[in-house]
C-alpha cells in the first residue's frame, strides 16, 4: 500500500510501509523506497567502520529524531555491542534526556552519561563576557570533544546526525577551478584520492610536511563564493564559500581565520621555514661502476652537492644517448703464424685492421662558451677528474657510469623530471639542484622555462619545500612566422616563478563577492588541517574541511531532507514521542531549529529540494531569500564529512 506525504502535513499511517512517496505541489511525483534507502545506508556505514579499520560507532543521542535514526542504522550495521551512544545534556532540557534514554533502551544500546553542564559553566566563567550565540555554540563543541575522547579510546568513528536540510547551510570549501599539489603532481577534486599525499605546514613548526588525504568531500552549492585575488597582477587566487579557512600570520602566531573574517588590513601568510627531508644521503654521490670492463672509463664518487648542480643542469639543457661507435683494432694472430718455417724465425708481416663496432654513452650539455653554468660545470668536472669535451656550444661527458646516473631524470625535453627519491631530500641539498636548474633554463628573476607539464609542478613542490613562493604560467601551443617567411611552431610551454619567499599578503577588505553554482569540495586532512592548492597557477597554503567544531568522521543520513528523515523513523519503529517532538540543538532554554531559523523545515526542504533539482521557486521571494542567506552564512554547521548518496 502506497501513501502519500502532503508539504504541510507529512503522516503514516503504517509504520511498515515499505514504498512511500510525497509530492512537492507543484512539481511532478517523487517516489522513495524506505526499504532500499535503510538497506543502503546500513551497509554504507558497515564499509566504512571496516575500511577505516575501526570496531565499532559512537554518537551522541540527544532524544532527537536525528540521531535516534542514526543509531537504530548504526545497530543494524555494526550489532548493538559495538555502538556507544552518549548522553550528553549541558544545561539541557530533561525531556531531552528521558527520550535519549528511552531510544537507547529500544535499541539495548550500549549508554554513557556525560553531564557537561558543570564544563561549560565553569568554561564561562574564565572566559569573557560574549553574545549568547558565542556561549551557545560552546555546547556542540564540547560534545565533539567528548565524542572524539571516547572514538580515540575505544577505536571508534564518531557518527555525525546531521541530515540534508541543515548540512545545506553549513560548508565550507573551494570551487571546482582549485586544485591540490600532490607528490604525483596537480590533482583535481575528481582525481584526489584518500591516502594520496599532499603538502602541509605544520602549525607548531612552521614547516612543510607531508600528510595523508584521508577523504575528499564533494557537494553542490549555488551561492555567493569569495575571490580574493586572480587578476593578472595579483600574486595569489583563491575562490571559497564565506566560512572557509584561511591560513594567516598575526603577531607572529599561524592561525586558521574564516574568509569574512580576515583583518580589514593586509596580513600575512606564514613562510614556510625549509623542508627537513625525509630521506637523508650520506653527502656522496655514487656512480654505478658494476658491469663494467677492465678497460672501461670509471668514475669516482663526487660531493652530493656537485651531482645535484649537474643533475639541475642536464635536466634543464642536457640530453643523454646511446650511439654506436665504430673503433679500428688490429687483428691478434697466432705468434705461430709468423715464424718462418725453414729458419724458425720470427718474421715482419702486415697485421690485418679491423673495424669493432661497440655502444657509446654521451650526455651532452647545451652551454655555449662564456656562460656561468658552463665554467661552473666545467671546474666540477675537472675538480673530479672527469674527463670531458667541449665544443663552442657544448659539453659533453663519455662513459656509461655518468650516463645512468642523469638517465634517471628522463630523456627529451617533454619528459625531463626531477627523480622522487631526490625531492625527498633535506632543503640545504635541493638549493643546490634549484641552483642548476635555473642556471640552464632560467634566469636571475627567478623565472624557469619547461615544456614538461610534470617538471613544472616538480619544480612548485621544490620551490614550496624551500620555503619560496611560486606561480605557474602556462603557455598555449603557437605557431610564429619568420621575416624569411619560415613557420616556427612552439608547443604548450610552462613558466614558472620561483619567488624569493613564500610569504602572500591578504587584505580582509578586498575581495570579490561573485555567485557561483556548481561543485564545491574540499579534502579532509586530519594530521594538519590545511594543504598547498593551486588555482589558476597560484599556490597557496589554506584550510580544509576537517578543522574546528561539530567534527565528525561518517555522516549517514546526510542526504536525506528532515522528511524523509521522518519517514525512515518510523520504518526503524523509533518511538512516536521522539519523532512528532520539534527538533531542537538544545542551545538555550526553549530553542528550537525552526524558530531560530525563521522558517520551518516544510519550507526549507521545500526550496532545498527545487534548487537541487532546478525548478523555478514558487514560495514567497522573502523565505527565498532567507534560505539563501543561509546558505552563505553558515553559523553552525561548520563541517563536512563522509556522505551516504541515496
Amino acid at each position: 500500500m502506497r501513501k502519500i506525504i502532503g508539504v504541510k502535513k507529512p503522516t503514516l499511517s503504517e509504520k511498515h510501509d515499505r514504498e512511500i512517496q510525497y509530492t512537492l505541489d507543484p512539481l511532478p511525483l517523487v517516489v522513495y523506497n524506505l526499504l532500499h534507502m535503510k538497506d543502503k545506508i546500513v551497509s554504507w556505514i558497515k564499509g566504512q567502520v571496516k575500511d577505516a579499520n575501526a570496531k565499532g560507532i559512537v554518537l551522541g543521542l540527544s532524544g532527537g529524531i536525528d540521531s535516534a535514526v542514526v543509531a537504530a542504522l548504526s545497530q543494524r550495521a555494526v550489532g548493538k555491542n559495538n555502538v556507544l551512544a552518549l548522553f550528553m545534556p549541558c544545561n539541557s532540557n530533561p525531556t531531552d534526556l528521558k527520550d535519549a534514554k528511552l531510544v537507547a533502551k529500544e535499541l539495548k544500546l550500549k549508554a554513557k552519561l556525560v553531564d557537561l553542564s558543570g564544563v561549560y559553566n565553569n568554561f564561562l566563567k574564565i572566559l569573557p563576557g560574549a553574545p549568547g550565540l558565542a556561549k551557545s555554540n560552546l555546547k556542540p563543541r564540547l560534545r565533539m570533544a567528548t565524542l572524539y575522547y571516547f572514538a580515540n579510546k575505544l577505536n571508534y568513528l564518531v557518527c555525525g546526525t546531521g541530515n540534508k536540510s541543515e548540512l545545506m547551510v553549513g560548508y565550507f570549501c573551494y570551487d571546482e577551478k582549485t586544485r591540490v599539489l600532490t607528490k604525483k603532481g596537480l590533482k583535481s577534486y575528481k582525481e584526489l584520492k584518500p591516502k594520496d599525499t599532499v603538502f602541509s605546514l605544520d602549525l607548531r613548526t612552521n614547516r612543510v610536511v607531508e600528510s595523508r588525504v584521508k577523504k575528499v568531500y564533494t557537494f553542490n552549492y549555488d551561492d555567493k563564493m569569495f575571490v580574493y585575488g586572480g587578476r593578472k597582477s595579483s600574486k595569489i587566487d583563491i575562490m571559497v564559500t564565506p566560512n572557509h579557512r584561511m591560513l594567516i600570520e598575526r603577531k607572529g602566531i599561524v592561525e586558521l581565520c574564516r574568509a569574512d573574517q580576515l583583518p580589514r588590513r593586509s596580513t600575512p601568510t606564514p613562510i614556510p621555514k625549509p623542508w627537513v627531508g625525509t630521506q637523508n644521503p650520506s653527502g656522496i654521490f655514487k656512480f654505478d661502476n658494476s658491469k663494467m670492463g677492465v678497460n672501461a672509463r670509471h668514475f669516482s664518487p663526487i660531493s652530493i652537492d656537485d651531482f645535484l648542480y649537474i643533475l639541475g643542469l642536464y635536466i634543464g639543457d642536457g640530453h643523454a644517448q646511446i650511439c654506436s661507435v665504430n673503433h679500428n683494432v688490429k687483428e691478434s694472430l697466432d705468434p705461430t703464424r709468423w715464424r718462418d718455417p725453414g729458419t724458425g724465425k720470427f718474421i715482419l708481416k702486415d697485421i690485418p685492421i679491423l673495424k669493432k663496432k661497440y655502444d657509446g654513452y654521451r650526455t651532452w650539455f647545451a652551454l655555449p662558451k662564456d656562460t656561468l653554468a658552463r665554467s661552473k660545470l666545467v671546474a666540477i668536472l675537472k675538480k673530479n677528474k672527469i674527463v670531458y669535451g667541449l665544443t663552442l656550444y657544448q659539453v659533453w661527458v663519455y662513459g656509461k657510469p655518468f650516463y645512468k646516473a642523469v638517465i634517471k631524470a628522463g630523456v627529451g625535453a617533454h619528459v625531463k623530471h626531477i627523480p622522487l627519491e631526490i625531492l625527498n631530500y633535506p632543503a640545504r641539498y635541493l638549493s643546490r639542484l634549484l641552483e642548476g636548474l635555473l642556471e640552464s633554463d632560467g634566469d636571475k628573476r627567478g623565472h624557469y622555462y619547461t615544456v614538461s607539464i610534470q617538471l613544472a609542478e616538480q619544480i612548485a613542490e621544490l620551490g614550496c619545500k624551500l620555503g619560496k613562493n611560486v606561480s605557474i604560467i602556462t603557455r598555449p601551443a603557437r605557431t610564429s612566422l619568420r621575416k624569411d617567411g619560415v613557420k616556427i611552431k612552439c608547443s604548450k610551454s610552462y613558466e614558472i616563478y620561483i619567488q624569493k619567499e613564500g610569504r602572500h599578503w591578504i587584505d580582509g577588505a578586498k575581495f570579490r563577492r561573485i555567485h557561483y553554482c556548481g561543485k564545491v569540495w574540499c579534502p579532509d586532512v586530519p594530521e594538519t588541517h590545511n594543504l598547498l592548492v593551486e588555482r589558476n597557477g597560484r599556490f597557496i597554503f589554506c584550510g580544509n574541511t576537517k578543522y574546528g567544531d561539530g567534527g565528525v568522521d561518517i555522516l549517514p543520513i546526510a542526504d536525506l531532507l528532515k522528511r524523509q528523515v521522518r519517514a525512515l523513523a518510523r520504518e526503524l519503529n523509533i518511538p512516536e514521542s521522539v519523532i512528532t517532538k520539534p527538533p531542537t540543538a538544545g542551545l538555550w532554554q526553549g530553542q528550537t531549529d525552526e524558530g531560530e531559523m525563521g522558517i520551518t523545515y516544510n519550507d526549507l526542504d521545500d526550496i532545498l529540494d527545487r534548487m537541487s533539482r532546478k525548478k523555478k521557486q514558487k514560495l514567497s521571494p522573502g523565505k527565498l531569500k532567507k534560505v539563501k542567506g543561509m546558505l552563505m552564512r553558515s553559523e553552525h554547521k561548520r563541517k563536512g564529512a563522509d556522505i551516504c548518496r541515496i
